[in-house]
C-alpha cells in the first residue's frame, strides 16, 4: 500500500514539475526597461538624447542575430497635425470648401522619432545593457512605452532566423512596475564578463609571480652551492 502510494505520489510530482517546464516552454520572455536619458546640448540647445536598454533575457534559449526597431509616438504633436489638416477652407465668397489636408507643424518635425538598436547574442539568464543616442530634442518621450518591431532575431540554436517567435518574446517594464527595480541584476553582462577577466588576469599575475619567486630562490641556491665549490 506503501509503495503504491510513493509510486503515485512520485508520478503526480513528475506531471507537476512536466506542466511547470512546459509553461516555460511556452511562455518564454525577455524583459527589457529604458533608463539614464540624458539630453545632448549643443548652444544650449537639445539636439540629442543619450539613453541605455536594458535587456535580460528569461527565456530557456540564447537569442541572437537580434535587430530590434525602437518607435515612440508624440501625442502631442500627432493631435496637432492632425487639427491642422482638418481646418476648415473657405472659397473667395465664403463658402466652405473643403478642408486644409496640409499641415504647417509637420513641415518641420515628425510626430514619431525611432531608432534601430542591434543587441550581441544573449543567453538565457543573462543580462546586457546597450548605450544609444537617438537625435531628437524630445528626450520626455524615451520614458514612454515605445513600439518595438523586430528585424532581425535567431531564437536557440537553429540556424533559420526566427522573427516570428522573436517578436513575441519582449516585455516591456516601466518605472511605475516593481519590475523595474527588482528583476534586473544589479550588474550586467558586460560588467559580470569585465569582472571574470579581471580575476584572471588577477590570478595568471598571481601564478607568474610565484613561478619568478621560484626561479630567483633557485638562482639564489645556484650561487650560493657555486661558491661553497
Amino acid at each position: 500500500m506503501n509503495l503504491q502510494k510513493t509510486l503515485i505520489l512520485s508520478l503526480v510530482g513528475a506531471v507537476a514539475v512536466s506542466g511547470v517546464c512546459s509553461a516555460q516552454e511556452q511562455h518564454p520572455e525577455i524583459i527589457y526597461k529604458i533608463h539614464d536619458v540624458s539630453p545632448v546640448k549643443e548652444d544650449n540647445k537639445i539636439v540629442a538624447c543619450n539613453f541605455s536598454v536594458t535587456f535580460f533575457n528569461r527565456a530557456p534559449q540564447m537569442v541572437s542575430n537580434l535587430s530590434l526597431n525602437f518607435a515612440w509616438q508624440d501625442d502631442v504633436i500627432d493631435d496637432q497635425i492632425k487639427a491642422e489638416k482638418q481646418e476648415k477652407v473657405m472659397d473667395a465668397n465664403g463658402n466652405f470648401a473643403g478642408y486644409n489636408g496640409k499641415s504647417k507643424t509637420e513641415e518641420f518635425t515628425t510626430k514619431k522619432i525611432a531608432i534601430d538598436v542591434s543587441v550581441p547574442p544573449l543567453a538565457s539568464e543573462k543580462q546586457i545593457s546597450i548605450k544609444s543616442n537617438i537625435k531628437t530634442d524630445r528626450c520626455f518621450l524615451l520614458m514612454q512605452k515605445p513600439t518595438l518591431s523586430v528585424t532581425n532575431c535567431r531564437y536557440g540554436s537553429g540556424k533559420e532566423d526566427s522573427i516570428g517567435v522573436c517578436k513575441d518574446l519582449f516585455t516591456y517594464i516601466s518605472p511605475v512596475q516593481g519590475e523595474y527595480f527588482s528583476e534586473f541584476k544589479a550588474i550586467s553582462y558586460e560588467q559580470e564578463q569585465q569582472e571574470q577577466d579581471d580575476k584572471a588576469q588577477k590570478e595568471k599575475a598571481e601564478l607568474e609571480n610565484i613561478y619568478e619567486n621560484a626561479l630567483n630562490s633557485v638562482k639564489r641556491l645556484n650561487n650560493t652551492l657555486s661558491s661553497m665549490q
